[in-house]
């Protein structure tokens, strides 16, 4: 075949070589197969069960929808970001002289945050020193939290337990996986309760656990931190820059799913989150109800002091019925030489 007729064979044998390839091209914005949803955490109420997963795969912008099945009926759940308007935030700052060089930094990691989060956030602040206290009412003014910030001195020593006991009891009326407590700390761990019973407490409570902190690689925080939805961001001293970075770049990939709490739990929950490029599916363990706890303190010992009251008062009523019951008692009767006499009443 003559060389100037070869040019347009090849060409053509090329274009068929081709075209192949760019049919079999995915129409673009198709949803993939379903993939492993990560769930982080889920926190079960008596009403409503908060489940808080990870869609930072998902690259495409656009609202996710989610669906439970529960009875064998596939439902609607509601799902949004973490960071959204209507978010309890709670942040607790090391504010002991033990560390004091870093307390400025804190304050500044937490007025950065609380500038950083959505419009009409409630916030309040704790300091962790002796003795914790809030030092910011819980209010939706980022200004005034900033200001309460600001006029914080170190001080005393690390009062951590009392201050997240204190931070697992703000924003009660809040639904369970819209509060947050952030922690910005340089103590490897909570100074009393194990991880678990850190852990526990929030996620009772309903609320997310995230810390920072300059104590280096540490198994307390990451185990107590995750196991409520939230992680553990390790911090350089004196730069916390990239703690603060990493917070906000994952706090953003959270989002919750809402549903109602099956009736009979434990229960496990097919759950499937739709987002503009995935299809995500887990199974959602949702835990039995936990035991109501017992009255302690002055309440248990009122309970009991009624109780014991109670006690007399039938004891008395008992012994005031038996001795007129023995009053009222008929005369005996007397035998004497085989005839029967009934003595004179008294």
């Amino acid at each position: 075949m003559p060389r100037k007729h070869l040019a347009p064979v090849a060409l053509a044998l090329a274009v068929a070589a081709v075209s192949p390839a760019f049919g079999s091209t995915p129409v673009t914005g198709a949803p993939a197969g379903p993939v492993p949803l990560p769930v982080q955490a889920v926190l079960a109420g008596d009403d409503q069960t908060a489940v808080v997963v990870d869609l930072s795969a998902s690259s495409r912008p656009g609202s996710p929808s989610a669906q439970v099945t529960t009875g064998s009926v596939r439902r609607p759940a509601e799902v949004g970001p973490l960071m959204s308007p209507g978010l309890a935030v709670t942040i607790v700052v090391d504010t002991a002289a033990t560390d004091a060089a870093s307390v400025p930094a804190w304050l500044s990691a937490g007025a950065r945050f609380i500038l950083e989060a959505p419009t009409g956030t409630w916030a309040t602040v704790i300091a962790d020193s002796a003795p914790a206290t809030a030092i910011a009412p819980p209010q939706q003014d980022p200004a005034g939290v900033v200001a309460a910030l600001g006029g914080v001195q170190p001080h005393g020593e690390r009062d951590t337990a009392a201050a997240l006991d204190l931070a697992a009891r703000q924003f009660p009326d809040v639904p369970a996986g819209r509060k947050l407590t952030v922690v910005y700390t340089g103590a490897a761990d909570a100074g009393g309760p194990s991880a678990r019973e850190l852990a526990e407490r929030f996620r009772a409570a309903g609320t997310i656990l995230v810390v920072a902190t300059t104590a280096g690689a540490s198994p307390f925080w990451s185990a107590a931190a995750e196991a409520t939805g939230g992680f553990f961001a390790p911090a350089g001293n004196p730069v916390v820059v990239p703690a603060l970075d990493q917070v906000e770049t994952t706090l953003r990939g959270r989002y919750v799913v809402r549903f109602p709490t099956p009736a009979d739990r434990p229960a496990e929950v097919p759950l499937q989150v739709t987002t503009p490029d995935l299809t995500m599916t887990a199974d959602v363990a949702v835990p039995a109800a936990a035991p109501r706890p017992e009255p302690a303190g002055p309440g248990r010992l009122l309970i009991a002091a009624a109780v014991a009251a109670i006690a007399l008062v039938v004891l008395g009523l008992l012994l005031t019925w038996r001795l007129g019951h023995r009053r009222r008692r008929p005369p005996p009767i007397v035998i004497a030489h085989g005839r029967a006499s009934v003595q004179p009443r008294e």
